[in-house]
């Protein structure tokens, strides 16, 4: 009977060291899966924060570039209008800026402007010419 005492103890002892084991394994897995979770929630918390960052700092560029496109569009509109705040008589920099389709229509602008002052002046010496009566 000792003998079966003995294997019953044993069998015993095999079952609880593997019901043990299994209750380990389930603590360790457990364990192990807890830690990845904690894990992946850092890793997306962090991606959010990241995206959040990209997201600005691209709305950032994008508006840095419009603001130099329309101070560059800005500069090029003020640079192709000629200048209004000529000195004296130096308007050999407009001059030289117009293009001769420009430089034609200023011609033809001036001889018409031209051609009133004459008729103006001669109206004046007219009237100035008759004697009232």
């Amino acid at each position: 009977m000792s003998d079966d005492l003995k294997l019953t103890d044993t069998f015993r002892k095999i079952f609880l060291a593997g019901v043990g084991a299994v209750a380990l394994g389930a603590e360790k897995s457990k364990a192990a899966i807890d830690s990845l979770v904690e894990k992946g929630e850092l890793t997306v918390e962090q991606g959010k924060v990241l995206n959040q960052e990209l997201k600005h700092k691209v709305d950032d560029a994008v508006a840095d570039a419009k603001a130099k496109a329309k101070e560059k569009t800005a500069a090029k509109a003020d640079s192709e209008k000629p200048s209004a705040a000529l000195k004296g008589d130096d308007f050999s920099e407009m001059l030289n800026s117009l293009t001769p389709e420009q430089l034609a229509a200023l011609k033809e602008q001036l001889a018409a402007k031209d051609t009133s002052a004459d008729k103006t002046s001669a109206d004046k010496s007219a009237a100035a010419e008759t004697p009232d009566d």
